[in-house]
């Protein structure tokens, strides 16, 4: 678990800083689902704050359902399939299962053992049907890479589906990043049984890139300089969401290695023409969106590329019995 970054001048509340940051690494998968929070009082040493705001902070994330606080187990974060079964939608599905057993029982004299047995001989005669996934992000680039990454593993229609989409998806299944996670549960509060979450991280092979830029940079230093860390912008809208990015990264791009400079710009194309030619440029998800082709080719230029956690990907593929390609 990474120290979350707190900013005690901040009139944003500690408690919910701690909350976000504590989400957001979720979202990327560097908390997995199922972990377990610190205690108490061993968090409030850890993270520098008091009891008291430990507590509001795990008491946001009860809240939202992302994590549950159980006694002396202590507080953990909820897997996807948790968070549906706490959904309201349960209760009727409850209801009903309830009435199918009943009559199966007084009609036809089959107990529940014997109506398992008779359903999955059901589902073992034919093939699984066609399937489409919904795939939820804030920009259309990533909704449409999250979408190709799926249909690469599992053999499903994946249909890009931007958030700021005026209409729902239609009924099916729905897949989600934790990133939006509180405005995805906002706007399908009535369809949280059909949505399954995700965590995504950066791609590692921007890496390589980077370091095939380092190389060729480097052939045009002076032996002085040869070891000197390789600087690189990052170029995001947002200075929270900057920083959160650069934390992401910096599980890539170690920083004995990489110097990450931040960037704020709501011109990135006009910023980019203004800075030292020699230094990469790396574009956040949703600034990469809005960039021309053009601007995308430049040979400083990288995208920040998130993917699903391959463990994820893997768990909600299974648990769906998808057919892998």
């Amino acid at each position: 678990m990474q120290l979350p970054e707190l900013d005690h001048r901040s009139p944003i509340p500690l408690y919910h800083q701690l909350a976000e940051a504590l989400r957001y690494q979720i979202a990327t998968g560097t908390l997995r689902t199922g972990a377990a929070l610190p205690a108490l009082r061993k968090a409030a040493l850890l993270w520098g704050v008091n009891l008291h705001t430990v507590r509001q902070a795990y008491g946001e994330l009860c809240t939202q359902g992302i994590a549950v606080t159980r006694g002396p187990a202590g507080t953990r974060i909820l897997s996807s399939m948790d968070v549906r079964s706490a959904s309201p939608g349960d209760r009727g599905r409850e209801r009903f299962l309830a009435r199918v057993l009943r009559e199966a029982r007084e009609k036809h004299g089959i107990d529940a053992t014997q109506l398992a047995a008779l359903l999955q001989t059901k589902r073992s005669l034919g093939p699984t049907p066609p399937t489409t996934a919904y795939v939820i992000e804030c920009s259309r680039s990533q909704c449409e890479d999250l979408a190709a990454q799926l249909e690469a593993r599992w053999r499903v229609t994946a249909v890009p589906w931007p958030l700021d989409r005026e209409d729902l998806p239609p009924a099916g299944l729905i897949l989600a990043t934790y990133f939006h996670y509180n405005d995805v549960r906002v706007r399908l509060a009535g369809r949280l049984s059909d949505v399954r979450f995700a965590a995504i991280s950066p791609d590692p092979d921007l890496r390589a890139s980077l370091c095939r830029t380092r190389r060729a940079a480097r052939r045009r230093q002076t032996t002085r300089r040869k070891h000197r860390k390789t600087p690189v912008f990052l170029c995001e809208r947002d200075s929270s969401m900057a920083r959160n990015i650069a934390a992401d990264l910096s599980r890539i791009l170690p920083d004995d290695e990489f110097e990450i400079r931040t960037a704020i710009t709501r011109r990135p194309e006009q910023w980019l023409r203004r800075k030292k030619p020699r230094i990469p440029v790396l574009f956040a998800p949703r600034v990469w969106g809005t960039l021309s082709e053009k601007a995308r080719s430049h040979p400083r230029v990288h995208e920040v590329r998130y993917v699903f956690d391959p463990h994820d990907l893997e768990t909600i593929g299974h648990e769906l019995g998808w057919q892998p390609r």
